[in-house]
């Protein structure tokens, strides 16, 4: 059985690293995985993921990147996914914390 998005988010608050920031101005925002480029937006976002939503097909993968006009190319591994929704955590080598901070920033 599925939950609903809002259930399905819910069940993994235990399971984050920090608090999630809702983003009120959603703007798409192109995601590529395994080859295919996909349309989504930034639902909510805090420094270690990101829950997107998609309209339309949803990559199957487990790797996606983002490509966010100021903040750069970010990539994460999904954590999990519903109809809708895919959580994201993002992945990140050191020094690029700045730039994902800023992308925060830009979206809240």
């Amino acid at each position: 059985m599925v939950k609903s998005p809002i259930s399905q988010v819910e069940s993994h608050d235990d399971r984050r690293k920090s608090e999630r920031r809702e983003v009120v101005d959603r703007r798409p925002i192109t995601a590529m995985a395994g080859g295919k480029v996909y349309t989504c937006f930034i639902e909510d976002i805090s420094p270690h993921g990101i829950r997107l939503s998609f309209e339309g097909e949803m990559p199957s993968g487990n790797v996606i990147a983002l490509d966010h006009p100021v903040a750069g190319t970010l990539c994460g591994v999904c954590a999990w996914r519903d109809e809708a929704n895919m959580g994201v955590e993002l992945q990140f080598p050191n020094g690029e914390l700045e730039r994902i901070l800023r992308c925060i920033c830009l979206v809240l």
